[in-house]
C-alpha cells in the first residue's frame, strides 16, 4: 500500500493509518450520507480530497468548516473534520468529534471504529476495543472492525502474557495496526472479499447410478421382468444422506470446539488447503484466531437453521451462526464451503454473508 508523505507523525507508529489518504480519496462516496447529496462528488469534496492528498490540511480544514457553516447537521461534514483532526494529530478533537457523531447516529460504525483506533494511539487498548466491539455490533460483518479488533486483542493478549509470565511490563512492544477510515462509505465486508475470491464449482456433478440400457418397447400383453439387480438409486440416496450427517456433525463439532476453545479441534477442523481471509498464510491466521479466541473467558457458539448441497466431493453449508462472548453478541449468516479429505469433511472457505 502506498504511503504518502503528508501521514502525521503523531499517528506514524499506527503502519495501516496510512490508508486514511487512500480512504479519504473516495469521500464522495458517501453512501450513508443523506439520500439529497449528489452521486457525483460536489467541488467542495474534491476540493478536500485534494488538500488532504497535497498534505495541506489546514486548507482542508477551512474547507470542511465552511461546509459545516452551509450545512451545519449534515454529519458528513462533522466526519470529515474529525478525520483532518486526527490527520493534524489532535487526537482528543477527532476523539470528541467522533464521540458526538455516535450520539446523534448511534449506528455509524465508522465513527465506532475510528474511535477504537484514536484510543489505540493513545495506547488505551481497553477503551479501543469497547468502541471496535460497538462497530461490529452496528454491521456484525464490518471487515476493517474485525481486522482492527483482533490486532487489539492481540496486543491485550501479549500484555496478559507477560504479566503471567512476570516479564517486565514496561517493556517496549510494537503498536497496534489499525486502519482508520477517511469516509462514510468504506463499509467493506468480510462476506464481500471472500465472495470476490470465490473459486468456481466443480463442474463434475456426483454422477447417477448407472440405470439399465434402453430396450424397445414390448407389446402390452408381454409381461414386465424383474431386474437381476436392484436399482442403484436408493444407493445413491444412502450416501447422499450418509454425506449430509457427516457434514452436520462435523459442522457442530466445529462450532462446540469453537465454544470451549479447544484451539487442536478447532483448527483441525479446518482443510489443509483452507483459504484465509484477506489471503493471510495458514500461519497467520491461526495466530489471529488463537489471539482473539484466548482473549475471551467465555464463547458460546451456536449453529441454526442449516442447509446442506452436496457436490461430490466438495458441500456448501449455511446456517444462522449465534455468537456470544464476554463483551460481544451478534447473529450473522455464514456459508462453510466443505471439502471431503480421506474420510472427513473439513472447511475449505468460511464466508459471512
Amino acid at each position: 500500500m502506498k504511503i504518502y508523505p503528508f501521514e502525521p507523525r503523531h499517528l506514524a507508529r499506527l503502519r495501516h493509518v496510512r490508508s486514511l489518504a487512500t480512504l479519504a480519496l473516495s469521500v464522495g462516496l458517501l453512501g450513508w450520507a443523506s439520500a439529497t447529496m449528489a452521486q457525483s462528488p460536489s467541488a467542495a469534496e474534491e476540493a478536500i480530497k485534494k488538500a488532504i492528498q497535497g498534505g495541506q490540511l489546514d486548507q482542508a480544514r477551512r474547507l470542511v468548516q465552511n461546509e459545516r457553516k452551509n450545512a451545519p447537521q449534515a454529519v458528513q461534514w462533522r466526519f470529515m473534520e474529525g478525520v483532518v483532526q486526527a490527520q493534524q494529530g489532535q487526537i482528543d478533537k477527532a476523539i470528541e468529534t467522533f464521540k458526538q457523531i455516535t450520539q446523534t447516529h448511534p449506528e455509524h460504525s465508522e465513527a465506532y471504529n475510528n474511535l477504537g483506533v484514536l484510543y489505540a494511539s493513545k495506547g488505551q487498548l481497553e477503551a479501543s476495543k469497547t468502541y471496535l466491539e460497538k462497530a461490529l455490533q452496528t454491521h456484525p460483518s464490518y471487515a476493517a472492525a474485525h481486522r482492527n479488533l483482533s490486532d487489539v486483542h492481540s496486543h491485550l493478549a501479549k500484555k496478559s502474557y507477560a504479566k503471567a509470565l512476570q516479564l517486565d511490563p514496561k517493556a517496549k512492544a510494537s503498536a497496534p495496526q489499525l486502519t482508520l477510515l477517511g469516509t462514510m462509505g468504506s463499509l467493506s465486508s468480510l462476506g464481500s472479499e471472500q465472495r470476490g475470491q470465490a473459486p468456481a464449482p466443480h463442474a463434475a456433478a456426483l454422477a447417477p447410478a448407472s440405470a439399465p440400457a434402453a430396450s424397445s418397447i414390448t407389446p402390452a400383453t408381454t409381461p414386465a421382468t424383474t431386474p437381476a439387480t436392484p436399482p442403484a438409486a436408493p444407493l445413491a440416496n444412502d450416501a447422499r444422506a450418509a454425506d449430509r450427517a457427516a457434514i452436520d456433525k462435523a459442522v457442530q463439532d466445529w462450532a462446540k470446539a469453537w465454544s470451549e476453545k479447544d484451539l487442536q479441534r478447532y483448527y483441525a477442523a479446518y482443510a489443509s488447503n483452507f483459504q484465509p481471509v484477506n489471503r493471510a498464510s495458514r500461519a497467520q491466521w491461526e495466530v489471529e484466531r488463537r489471539n482473539r479466541i484466548m482473549a475471551n473467558q467465555s464463547i458460546s457458539v451456536e449453529v441454526r437453521e442449516m442447509q446442506v448441497k452436496v457436490n461430490g466431493e466438495t458441500a456448501s453449508v449455511r446456517f444462522k451462526q449465534i455468537y456470544s462472548s464476554d463483551n460481544l453478541k451478534g447473529t450473522n449468516r455464514k456459508t462453510l464451503e466443505m471439502v471431503r479429505q480421506g474420510n472427513r469433511w473439513l472447511i475449505a472457505r468460511e464466508l459471512v454473508n
